[in-house]
């Protein structure tokens, strides 16, 4: 009966933690993230492309609500607003292109506890 109570308790404490640890990111995890989704290598069909981030600055976190939820972020998951500033890079035969991008973005661990960046908007300051 103890074992039972045990497992029981275990259970329940296990599905009360849900997604969120409230844990936030670092710049360094969102570095790697924004380089992981935007950093691409040549192929045939597509020219190299590399990210140079100039800045990353966080805002609120909260937990994520039903709106965000139905974009793909987890149920209980804890949101952290960013606008990073960064350059991306594309790599052509004759010349290197240079973009500087301003996003605000949603930073949050996703279903396999990895961080993930979903793009809010972007701005193009110097075109």
């Amino acid at each position: 009966m103890k074992q039972l109570l045990f497992f029981a308790v275990i259970a329940l404490l296990t599905s009360c933690s849900g997604g969120s640890d409230g844990e936030k990111p670092t710049k360094d995890d969102v570095t790697k993230a924004l380089k992981l989704s935007w950093e691409k290598a040549a192929s045939t069909t597509a020219s190299k492309s590399t990210v140079t981030v100039n800045d990353i600055q966080f805002g609120i976190s909260e937990e994520s609500n039903y709106a965000q939820q139905l974009e793909g972020v987890p149920k209980e998951g804890l949101i952290t607003n960013a606008k990073i500033d960064f350059t991306e890079n594309i790599f052509y035969n004759d010349e290197t292109k240079h973009t500087r991008r301003i996003m605000t973005a949603w930073v949050y661990k996703n279903q396999f506890d990895e961080w993930a960046i979903m793009n809010t908007y972007t701005a193009y300051p110097d075109n």
